[in-house]
């Protein structure tokens, strides 16, 4: 089989490892890869940037997708076709739960697909789910911290992050005990099932959105849950091998 190299992602199939933990952010991509040993970068182009390097022991890669379903989409396809059988998304959320405040962490098992992307590629029917050894992967690894609140359920993917007109449906998510709103899950989710690989996502919490009067995501204590997210999902990712 010749060597694939990712038209976006800018990797070399024959350079990647098949544990992949993905971000929104490139500067958390990079965050993350400064806990690996013999870390490297492999590729940066636009907003996707890759590292590899070792966490206990275990070969990992770190890869940045950017904001929303569509370029995210872009992500997650081509790491699939370079070989990576496992995906862990560490991103932040907020939250639609007053019991989930900042820093709290959500293990999503699944995710309403209002992520407008992902009725284009499987009917609307098809469920966005993680697969189960990643979402207990990620349980067994916050159980080992301390003083830590989280919860394990349902998130939303909405498409846009401010509302136009139409408003939007947070009022019913909550009612219906979604926990926490974000932008990419679902699709990483349906991507995944189709492709018939591991998934799953742990997400930190940056607000409680029915308090919230300005988007303020770069305080210290949501700072602080990022820390602990990524190592986290460090650790479950290394488990999966």
């Amino acid at each position: 089989m010749s060597e694939y190299l990712a038209p976006h992602l800018q990797l070399k199939s024959a350079e990647i490892t098949p544990l992949a933990l993905v971000v929104g952010d490139p500067a958390r991509a990079k965050k993350a890869a400064n806990r690996l040993e013999d870390v490297r970068a492999l590729a940066q182009n636009r907003e996707y940037h890759t590292y590899i390097g070792k966490w206990q022991d275990k070969e990992v890669m770190v890869t940045s997708h950017g904001v929303g379903g569509g370029g995210a989409s872009i992500c997650f396809e081509e790491l699939i076709q370079c070989g990576v059988h496992t995906i862990i998304r560490a991103g932040t959320c907020g939250s639609l739960q007053p019991e989930y405040r900042e820093a709290s962490l959500i293990i999503a098992t699944g995710a309403v697909r209002s992520d407008g992307i992902t009725k284009r590629l499987i009917p609307i029917s098809y469920p966005a789910i993680a697969h189960y050894e990643v979402v207990q992967a990620l349980e067994q690894s916050v159980k080992k911290q301390t003083d830590i609140t989280y919860g394990i359920g349902l998130c939303v993917t909405d498409g846009p992050f401010y509302d136009g007109p139409l408003g939007n449906q947070n009022e019913l998510w909550a009612k219906a005990d979604v926990l926490a709103i974000e932008m990419e899950v679902s699709v990483l989710y349906i991507v995944a099932s189709l492709h018939g690989i591991r998934a799953g996502a742990i997400l930190n919490v940056d607000n409680y959105i029915f308090e919230r009067e300005t988007y303020e995501p770069n305080r210290d204590i949501v700072h602080q849950g990022t820390e602990r997210m990524l190592e986290i999902a460090l650790d479950a990712i290394a488990a999966l091998e």
